[in-house]
């Protein structure tokens, strides 16, 4: 049996979210910005405001200049996180597994559900329709043999439709597909595609594991094989996987910034996993550059991470095995995953500082009583606004 996943991909999941909220945004151009100065970005685009060629990660200034009369909206993570379960709720009946980034992008495993769904392209129909009946948002659901396949085929499609892709034919689906649509490729990539003359994903397809490297860098071989449509990712469990999310109201690349919104994610995340009384052993990074290009890397723990101390630690080790490119950063990501119980005895901090583990029981007591954010962590206090988890 072939493998079937399927890409729920919500476009301006924030702006959409933003909307239900107040219904006099519908129909008017707005941007989800944090900030409005500096180097201030839009992060989320209302239809409206796309059709008058506002982009998500254009500057502000730039966005106000081309809509005089721009709406300009603050972000609201209590609001995403409830649209977000309830999308979770609803894909947990169809997907045994599923993989959901909190801003408007999950994949679903559906392999081996045909007997209590349909075939594939019935089941996401299935899953497209009950989110329009309870959340008023309308969403593109493509279903294909792999994860990169499906994101392809959602983006062809958005902001709205339903596309099947049928085993055998990924390559020649995405021969015809405009190369911006390609994982991988970063504004410096669709340049360099632009001055040769490349406009179409087949055109990497074709090129040899040599020419791809001279052309695209060390990179280029694995963007060949992302144009074959060959792709063996698996897509990771939801249920057991707390994922934090920072978009950063502008680019950066100071140390300091980039440290602060580190500890604030991992802050987040560790209240969050420490309530539930998990630990976790894996730790996943995602982070996009200001060109658009999005890296991704994972480590394991040898012991499990409960103290926000020793998240930030293997955080901060994997951030500096992760970016290797000296360009602005827009957003970061940080996933707790392999999580098992843990009780919380006496004894359970006995191999750690004793100290430090009666400081982060009291830190996360506040936080219970008082609310998520009513202690931070000084280095977090330089963080920039953020957006939903």
């Amino acid at each position: 049996m072939a493998q079937a996943v399927a890409h729920l991909n919500i476009i301006g999941f924030r702006a959409a979210v933003a909307a239900l909220e107040d219904p006099f945004l519908r129909g008017r151009p707005y941007v989800i910005a944090a900030s409005s100065g500096g180097r201030a970005l839009a992060w989320d685009v209302s239809p409206e405001g796309i059709r008058q060629n506002i982009q998500p990660g254009m500057p502000l200034a730039a966005a106000q200049a081309l809509v005089k009369d721009l709406i300009l909206v603050a972000p609201n993570p209590a609001a995403c996180h409830r649209a977000n379960e309830v999308l979770e709720k609803v894909i947990d009946r169809y997907a045994p597994a599923w993989q959901n980034d909190g801003a408007g992008n999950i994949f679903l495993d559906i392999t081996g559900t045909q007997g209590l769904f349909g075939p594939p392209a019935d089941c996401v129909c299935r899953v497209q329709h009950e989110i329009l009946d309870r959340l008023r948002i309308r969403a593109a659901l493509a279903t294909a043999t792999n994860k990169l396949v499906t994101k392809v085929a959602s983006r062809a499609i958005r902001p709205a439709g339903l596309i099947e892709v049928r085993p055998g034919d990924e390559a020649s689906f995405l021969s015809r597909q405009n190369i911006s649509l390609l994982p991988g490729m970063g504004r410096g990539l669709l340049r360099t595609a632009a001055a040769t003359g490349i406009k179409e994903i087949g055109e990497v397809a074709l090129l040899s594991p040599r020419e791809a490297a001279a052309l695209f860098g060390k990179g280029g071989p694995s963007l060949r094989i992302n144009a074959l449509g060959i792709d063996s990712s698996p897509v990771e469990g939801g249920e057991r996987r707390i994922w934090s999310r920072r978009d950063l109201p502008e680019d950066i690349i100071e140390g300091p910034l980039i440290r602060a919104a580190l500890a604030s994610l991992v802050s987040e995340g560790g209240l969050r996993m420490r309530n539930e009384k998990l630990g976790a052993r894996q730790l996943s990074l995602a982070v996009v550059y200001g060109d658009g290009l999005e890296v991704r890397s994972s480590a394991r723990a040898r012991e499990p991470l409960v103290l926000d101390r020793d998240i930030f630690a293997a955080a901060e080790a994997l951030y500096a095995k992760t970016v290797e490119r000296r360009i602005r950063i827009r957003s970061l990501g940080l996933g707790l995953e392999t999580l098992g119980p843990l009780c919380y005895q006496p004894d359970l901090f006995e191999v750690q500082d004793p100290r430090e583990a009666l400081l982060q029981r009291a830190a996360d007591s506040i936080q219970g009583r008082y609310g998520a954010g009513a202690l931070r962590r000084a280095m977090a206090l330089e963080a920039p606004a953020e957006s939903g988890a």
